[in-house]
């Protein structure tokens, strides 16, 4: 076994697989059944989608606190420390914790070779039955299937939404994608719809599996103001409730609605003091501003990055100069993820972070200029882009970090510097 570290450990379970994504439940299955001897909670919540599953959990977890409940949460990927993936009441395990855990799961693999995702994914599962919670909230890794994930069966299923985004492992089109992702839903259980369309095959899934649907526009809805506030309302046998003047934040209003949704199928009442726990949710790192000049922003798909435009839009309008740092990885829509944004930034940073699953600057800058006219500044690494970025442009300008996990956490403790020397 590695020494007592996490570091160390979270470098040896890179090893047991050689493959980064091996989906499939083979493996996890007999390992899962021998580690988790006790409930895992009273309540169970898988989330699914493709964009705004960490907000659900993010918000789903706030309004269960406010309760007084015990929560803990699963979420992929972390930003700076792996820690943040296992956390209970908002607040990350310890190393130690997480340490003894991951003792557990390599006593109980033998030879199985678990990727890292399937290990963490079990040391997270192993650890929460240990805790005494009252809901855990499980955000599903890539698609649902065949995602460690759905080795649980979960009390209530959310799908976010159902848009393109690692084609390679889930399908080339969005009904073969909905058909993966909505396999998440169990048999008589809530399966909670968070988008106001969804591929056939996501209806079908619900229906063959006999879940309980509730779907955004006809069990549960928003409405949107113009003063920057919004209503949610959920039509339940005893009528609709509705939560009125909830302020428009950097968060998806579709994930706060299918997190209340979920907070009343768990057995809660939805009330208006409920609105103060939506208004103060925050998730790092999506639309989330660092002082004046900075945004940030883990948008890695089309669908995502027209919401950071949306939201660009909805807070500055045309008032400032907006620049871009962009760095993705290797196997993203890059033109598809430009394009909402084109007419929006005035200047593209082109940069890659530093992992090999990043897509070569070059590669990148020539597929931007098939579908912007902007300026386009090639940069060999994220530090040098923030610098830059920060330097030639005015006080007034706003400084956009997108594209993926790698290049936001690699920015910000550039950007932190860049504040707190200003």
């Amino acid at each position: 076994m590695p020494s007592e570290s996490l570091e160390s450990w979270t470098s040896y379970i890179e090893t047991l697989n050689p493959k980064e994504w091996d989906l499939g439940l083979e493996r996890i299955k007999p390992v899962y059944s021998k580690l988790i001897n006790n409930p895992l909670a009273g309540k169970v919540v898988v989330i699914g989608g493709t964009n705004g599953k960490g907000s659900t959990v993010e918000y789903l977890s706030n309004l269960l606190q406010s309760q007084g409940k015990k929560v803990g949460t699963y979420t992929s990927p972390h930003l700076f420390c792996f820690n943040e993936r296992i956390r209970i009441n908002g607040k990350n395990c310890s190393d130690q914790e997480i340490l003894n855990s991951f003792v557990e799961v390599e006593k109980s693999r033998k030879s199985i070779p678990l990727t890292y995702f399937e290990f963490s994914t079990l040391a997270a599962l192993h650890l929460f039955s240990l805790s005494s919670l009252d809901v855990v909230i499980l955000e599903v890794g890539l698609g649902g299937r065949l995602d460690a994930v759905n080795v649980v069966d979960s009390d209530i299923s959310i799908l976010t939404n159902v848009e393109l985004d690692h084609q390679d492992w889930l399908g080339n089109n969005k009904e073969t994608i909905g058909k993966e992702k909505a396999d998440i839903f169990r048999t008589g259980k809530p399966a909670i719809l968070a988008h106001k369309v969804f591929p056939q095959t996501v209806y079908k899934i619900a229906s063959n599996k006999g879940a309980k649907v509730y779907a955004l526009k006809n069990n549960f809805n928003f409405l949107i103001h113009k003063n920057n506030k919004w209503t949610y309302s959920f039509k339940s046998q005893e009528g609709e409730v509705k939560i009125k003047n909830i302020k428009l934040n950097n968060l998806s209003i579709e994930s706060a609605s299918a997190a209340l949704t979920a907070f009343a199928l768990l057995g809660y009442n939805l009330n208006k003091e409920l609105k103060e726990v939506i208004n103060k949710t925050q998730l790092e790192a999506r639309c989330q501003l660092l002082g004046n000049r900075f945004l940030i922003d883990v948008s890695h798909n089309p669908a995502a990055a027209l919401n950071l435009k949306n939201f660009i839009s909805r807070k500055f309008g045309s008032t400032r100069e907006i620049i871009a740092i962009l760095g993705v990885m290797s196997d993203k829509d890059i033109t598809g993820m430009v394009k909402p944004l084109r007419n929006v930034i005035n200047q593209w940073y082109i940069t890659s972070p530093n992992t090999k699953r990043a897509m070569k600057v070059d590669t990148m800058a020539s597929k931007v200029k098939e579908v912007i006219t902007s300026k386009i500044i090639k940069t060999p690494n994220v530090k040098e882009a923030v610098a830059q970025a920060y330097q030639n442009f005015s006080q007034d300008s706003l400084i956009v970090v997108m594209g993926s996990f790698y290049t936001v956490s690699e920015a910000v403790p550039v950007i932190k510097s860049i504040l707190k020397n200003k």
